[in-house]
């Protein structure tokens, strides 16, 4: 009789575990090298060869090789939540590329959608980013989570153009003079985005 109030508590801890669990399979996650940073190996990705990371960030392209085999997804990096969600844009707003074995569908990996994958740091691509050459780490892909987009479609507009109107918060209740005082996408908690 004494262990049915801690019922309960088992519940909630055990619902609150399996949300932060990553989705992306517990070997992958093994590998990962945690104690290298992806701002470094975007610097000099050749003196980082071979390491497993962990990375996430918002689709910009994809591109399929003549025979279909082989995909290359462009991403813009992301910070991660612990458990691997994307969560807002880093601020360095770097760029990778991984390659992947299989054929990545581009109607399913379209522009705009997040992703959070593990790889293997394979090299370096220089390519145009506008009119100026960037050099992209290269990553050979292990495994990969597709999130499902956080917005809903279809959601018709007010007939009035200027409702809903945005009021800005404050000057006192920004932490610093260029906080929007909105949320990112997609939203993220306040101090996820200072911190």
């Amino acid at each position: 009789m004494r262990s049915l109030p801690y019922f309960p508590v088992l519940i909630a801890c055990t619902v609150l575990l399996a949300s932060c669990v990553s989705p992306l399979p517990r070997q992958a996650m093994e590998r990962v090298d945690r104690d290298t940073p992806f701002a470094l190996v975007a610097e000099n990705p050749s003196a980082f060869l071979d390491r497993h990371l962990l990375l996430g960030g918002v689709v910009i392209s994809v591109e399929q090789d003549e025979e279909g085999g082989e995909s290359l997804l462009e991403v813009m990096e992301w910070r991660l939540a612990p458990w691997g969600e994307p969560l807002a844009l880093h601020e360095d707003g770097r760029r990778f590329l991984v390659r992947s074995s299989k054929r990545l569908d581009p109607g399913e990996f379209e522009t705009g959608k997040l992703v959070t994958l593990t790889g293997t740091v394979i090299g370096s691509e220089t390519r145009l980013l506008g009119e100026h050459p960037y050099l992209y780490p290269l990553f050979d892909l292990d495994e990969i989570h597709l999130w499902e987009s956080p917005f809903r479609y279809g959601i018709h507009p007010h007939p009035d153009p200027q409702f809903p109107y945005y009021v800005g918060p404050e000057d006192y209740q920004r932490s610093h003079p260029y906080d929007p005082g909105y949320s990112a996408y997609p939203y993220t908690p306040y101090w996820y985005r200072v911190h």
